[in-house]
Parts: structure tokens; sequence; C-alpha cells
């Protein structure tokens, strides 16, 4: 019963955004199938594309329609490559969701170890080291970083690719995720060649979420500690080590799952700016050029893919909760 209302609220919240967006984009000015056809083109051509497009038809019935092209798996011609924006997005989304994978991936594994020590080693020498990387990370903007990367490791030191997914030839298509197709077919060139292209790039996403999820933890393991339990703790005998990783972040854990929630469609908006730096095929870049061409079906197809990754990422955290927490799984059977 909870599985089916969680589900209706998602459906509910999906179908706000799409009308807000397919609304707000439509209110727009100027027009997005002349400045597709470019100048000098006769008017019967752009009428023409425009009854295509349902545009010469009210909002109302445009917003119909494209609910019932969006039923059967439609999302619309879109201006920039006249296709389908539903084809271009499953091209796109693994190269997206392989960056922001991998970027999320780095600031847990490098941001919660830092935390943790600085919280274990407070006012120490290592605490004032990881709170100035902490407060460098979410100072430098994300473009600055990603020239930088570029300029140092790729055109100085050469030790990095600048741009692009891979140099070879791509592993066998099974996921469109390169590294993991690499795995599964044992490619380790294609490997090693997909980890070299998506290691800055995932890096620079991963700098601001990162420092956050450092600060996050320091926080809120002070506050754990502050509590009489980890004194207790070790009185009793429990090693210290055991004490923190066990019990103390355990309980801190929380709060800092809570912003990794949060963090999963930043670095999605980060994206736009990483994927275009990095010339990285994937539908952030694709989206940025929807955004300045004013086309209609791509903004509104990948908004769409992007708020239903946000509503099923705040589910998972939201049971994950129920795991970290036993409290809240009681109090809702209760």
């Amino acid at each position: 019963m909870r599985l089916i209302e969680r589900l209706t609220h998602m459906l509910v919240v999906l179908l706000g955004v799409s009308m807000l967006m397919f609304f707000l984009v439509r209110v727009l000015p100027g027009d997005p199938v002349a400045a597709a056809l470019g100048e000098g083109v006769d008017q019967a051509q752009v009428e023409k594309l425009r009854a295509q497009m349902r545009l010469d038809k009210p909002i109302p019935l445009q917003y119909l329609s494209y609910l019932g092209d969006l039923a059967r798996g439609h999302f619309g011609p879109s201006l920039i490559e006249s296709r389908d924006v539903g084809q271009i997005i499953r091209e796109r989304l693994p190269a997206t969701l392989e960056l922001v994978l991998a970027g999320l991936f780095i600031a847990v594994v490098v941001g919660l170890p830092l935390g943790v020590i600085s919280a274990i080693r407070r006012n120490t020498r290592i605490d004032h080291a990881a709170r100035v990387i902490s407060l460098s990370g979410v100072s430098f903007p994300e473009f600055w970083v990603a020239l930088m990367l570029q300029l140092v490791f790729g055109a100085w030191l050469a030790m990095l690719p600048v741009t692009g997914r891979l140099s070879g030839p791509a592993p066998a298509d099974i996921t469109g995720l390169y590294l993991l197709d690499s795995l599964l077919t044992a490619n380790g060139a294609a490997f090693w060649d997909s980890a070299r292209h998506l290691l800055a790039p995932a890096f620079v996403l991963a700098l601001g979420p990162m420092t956050n999820i450092a600060r996050m933890v320091r926080s809120s393991m002070l506050d754990e500690l502050a509590k009489p339990y980890p004194a207790l703790s070790r009185a009793v005998g429990i090693h210290p080590f055991i004490v923190n990783m066990k019990y103390v972040l355990r309980n801190a854990f929380s709060s800092t799952l809570t912003v990794i929630g949060f963090l999963f469609p930043l670095m999605i908006g980060g994206a736009f700016v990483v994927e275009n730096v990095f010339a990285w095929p994937g539908i952030a870049r694709f989206g940025a050029a929807a955004i300045v061409a004013n086309d209609y079906n791509a903004v509104v197809g990948i908004t769409l893919v992007v708020c239903l990754f946000v509503v099923v990422i705040n589910f998972i955290v939201e049971e994950l909760y129920t795991v970290l927490d036993p409290r809240i799984r009681l109090g809702a059977e209760s």
C-alpha cells in the first residue's frame, strides 16, 4: 500500500513538472521553428513545420497531444537533430549517468573519510587542513577548475585526455556505461581508455559535493561524539575505532544521506557545465544546446528525465533511512 502511494506521488510530480515546463517554454519570446530553418526560408515551409510539430494549435491541445505521444514513448521531434527526442536521450543518457555516478562515487569515497578524520582529530592540523580543503572545494567555480585541469594535465603534462569519452574503439554496447561494459566484456584497453577520459570531468563534478559531504559528516559526528554513549562504550573496553565506525558514524550518517540525495540532482545540474567544457556527449550538453536553440521538445524531455531520476533517488534515500535508523521503520509501522 505504501509503495502504491509513493508511486502515485511520483506520477503526480512528473505530471506537474511536465505541465509547468511545457507551458513555460512556449511563452518564451522567439520563434524556434523560424530559427531552426534559418533566414530566407519560405513562410510556407515555416507553417508546414509548425503544423508538423502541432505548434499551430492552442497550447492546452498541444499539451494533451504531447501526453498522448509520451504515453506511447515518443517525446516529439527535436529541432536541433531532426529526430525523436526520446531516441537522443536513450543514446546520450548513459554518458551522463556514468559521469554523475563516477563523480558521486569520488565524492563519497573521499568526502566521507575526510569528514570522519576531521571530526575524530578535531582542532588538530589534520582537521584544519581538511577544513581548508572543504572551503576551497566550494569556492572555486567548476568551469575554472575544469579549464585548469585541461591546461595542466592535458596540455602541459599530457597525462589525461581533455575531451570526449574515448580515443579508441568503444566496447560492446551492453549498458551504455563504458566502464561497466568494458568489465563485462573483459576489454582492458577500452576500460583504461574510458577511465582516463572519465577521471578529470568526474573529479570536477565531485569537487563541490565531496566538500559538502565532508563538512556534513564532520558536523554530524561531532554532535554524536558529544553524547554520552561514545565515552561509555570506550569505558567498557570497546576499541575507539569500533565505537567511531560502527556506532557514531552510523548515527551521524542519516543526515549525510539526505545531503547525498540532494547532491544527485545538483550534480546533474553541474553536468551542464562540465559536459560542455570536456565535450562530453551526454544529455546535459544536448540540453544546454536545446535551451539556446529554444528546442521545446528537447527541453521538456530532458527535464522530465532529470525529474524522474530525482524522485527515484529520493525514494531510495527514504528507504535507506529505515535501514540506518530502525526507529523510523518502527514509527511508520505503528
